[in-house]
């Protein structure tokens, strides 16, 4: 008897036209049970229970949210940095939201994801999505 222990890479993707001008794909591991919804704004689910909403920006919007955070003294930058050639920041708000702004590489468009569950539950949502411009 021969055993095969090879991983399945599921996934689901949905191409967004933004009023930006720009196509915005979103790509989600859907193992375990995770779904992308197609409508804006777009859900993260896990065993049809949402996580994360999302939903489209400028990169104007983008450069508000940073400096927000940077000073309000309700918002906790939890972190910061680059993911997929996509600039981010993650905090908290009031320490029950937590929330992800992305600025998407060579576009106009940001995305920001709200996630009221738990820091957890948004970091493990933030790493199963893919965010790139389409061409």
């Amino acid at each position: 008897m021969v055993g095969c222990n090879a991983k399945v890479n599921k996934s689901m993707s949905y191409t967004y036209s933004v009023d930006t001008g720009d196509k915005i794909k979103l790509t989600l591991d859907t193992s375990d049970n995770y779904k992308l919804t197609s409508e804006v704004p777009f859900s993260i689910l896990k065993d049809e229970e949402t996580l994360s909403q999302g939903q489209f920006i400028t990169a104007e919007n983008y450069s508000q949210y940073v400096d927000v955070v940077n000073s309000d003294e309700k918002a906790t930058l939890i972190d910061s940095g680059n993911k997929d050639g996509n600039e981010y920041i993650f905090w908290s708000y009031n320490d029950s939201e937590y929330n992800y702004a992305i600025l998407i590489t060579d576009s106009e468009t940001g995305v920001i994801i709200g996630n009221p569950v738990s820091e957890e539950s948004a970091k493990e949502c933030f790493e199963r999505i893919d965010i790139s411009k389409a061409d």
